[in-house]
Order: structure tokens, then sequence, then C-alpha cells
């Protein structure tokens, strides 16, 4: 009897045992089933070949895109070479622009000197001609008449000019200079003339001086008292030094040269 009960019992536990396994996998297929997403929906062959239609087109205008691309950075770089170029281009014609402008100066200064110079001759031959007085006119010789009490007489003997007078100007305006302590002392004549203003003296470093100064000129004093004769130049380089004096006049605001001393020599130590 108890065999028997207990061969039931396992029976019975197998059996509900499967029971239970049975209702644990359909439990178990419904939960999958409702936690899964829900299926898509069939796509037919003509969406498929519209979708790799645009694909397809989408890739042929990312393709020309990309060539448009390429095309602007070979443009960009032509450009670049060009502009490389031309900046070289450009540093050659500047160059050839500063040499020229360098022979335009040199030509320049030259003709300076020249009219310096030819300047200075004018103010030489004007000083020279203020210092010489007008020739006056031989008297012209008598005309003869015939001779007395006989034969006519012979022409009147023809008169022998005489050289022209040098007098000394009546008013000479110079210069001497001398060295002092530190500097070079100049002394002038006074200059006598209506609507004195000033002298100024003015030294320079070559032979050329002129008023007001230019290049290698220097003014050293302007004294406006007619009766003041002399200044000092302090310091002074040292070589040779060239000074003149001149005299100034002012009328309707205006000021000018009306005389000038000749141009002074001297070396200083």
């Amino acid at each position: 009897m108890n065999r028997r009960i207990r061969r039931g019992a396992v029976i019975a536990g197998v059996i509900g045992s499967l029971v239970f396994g049975l209702v644990s996998i359909q439990v178990a297929a419904q939960l999958t089933a409702a936690a899964a997403p829900p299926p898509a929906p069939p796509i037919s062959m003509d969406t498929l070949k519209a979708q790799l239609a645009a694909e397809q087109a989408r890739a042929t205008s990312l393709q020309q895109q990309l060539e448009d691309l390429l095309g602007v950075t070979s443009q960009l770089t032509a450009a670049l070479d060009s502009t490389t170029s031309q900046v070289s281009d450009d540093g050659l014609t500047a160059d050839q622009l500063r040499a020229r402008l360098k022979a335009a100066e040199d030509k320049l200064n030259a003709v300076n000197q020249l009219l310096k110079k030819a300047q200075a001759r004018l103010a030489a031959l004007g000083q020279s001609i203020s210092g010489v007085p007008a020739r006056t006119a031989a008297p012209a010789g008598a005309g003869g008449g015939g001779g007395s009490g006989g034969g006519g007489g012979g022409g009147p003997a023809a008169a022998t000019p005489r050289p022209p007078a040098t007098t000394p100007p009546s008013n000479p305006f110079t210069l001497s200079l001398s060295l002092v302590s530190g500097g070079v002392k100049a002394t002038w004549s006074t200059c006598s003339v209506s609507g004195f203003y000033a002298y100024a003296v003015v030294r320079s470093t070559d032979s050329e001086i002129h008023y007001p100064p230019e290049d290698r000129d220097t003014l050293v004093a302007e004294v406006s008292a007619n009766a003041t004769t002399s200044a000092t130049d302090s310091p002074v380089p040292s070589g040779s030094l060239w000074y003149r004096v001149y005299c100034l006049t002012r009328s309707g605001g205006e000021t000018r040269v009306n005389k000038t001393t000749t141009t002074v020599k001297i070396t200083a130590p």
C-alpha cells in the first residue's frame, strides 16, 4: 500500500512539474512577445529602388560639391602664385625706381653746385662793377681851319685817351678775421645805407657762402645795431673756414641784401 501511494505521489509530482513548466514557457513567450518592438512593415521593391535612386543622387551632388571645392582651391593656389610673382616683379621695379631716383638726385645736386658757382661769379662781377667809376668821355679835338696867309693846314691832332681813374669806392664794406680763444672774431666796416636792418655774419665750410644760408652754411650772428661791427663765432670746427658779412635792409616788410663783403678764409686749429 505504501508503495502504491509513493508511486502515485511521484507520478503526480512529475505531471505537476510538466504542467508548471508548460505554463512557465507560455508566460515567458507572452512576456517576450509583449516586450519585442512591433514588426517592421514589409517594404516593396519599388520603395527600395526609389531610396537607392535618392542615395545615388545625393552621392552625385556631394561629388559635384567636392569637385567645386577642388576647383576653388586650384584658383586660390594660382592666385597666390600670381601674387608672389607680382611681388617679385614689383620688388625689381622698386629697385629700378630707387636707382633712377638716386641718379636724378645726383644730377640735381650737380646742377645746384653749378648754380651756386654761377651765383658766386655774378656776385663777384657785381662787386667789381660797383667798385669802378663810370668813364668820362675825352674831349674831342677842335677841328682846325685853313692856315693863315698861305696853304691850308693839316687836320687836327687825334686826342690820346686816358685810362680811367681807379678811385676806391666812397663807402667800402670790408671784413677781417682773427683767431681768438675758442673761436673766430669777425670785424667789418660800417654799412651806411638807407633802411638798414641788420648785419648777417655767415660761416661756411666751403668757399660758397649764401644768404639765406644753404648747405654747409651757418648763420653765426645777426647784429641789428648799425654801429656794432664785430661778432665772435665760438666754438668753431677745425680746418678751413670761410666768412662773409651781409648788409641787410628792410622795406615794405621785405628783407633784402644791400651790400656784402668779399669772402674771407681762415684756418681754425
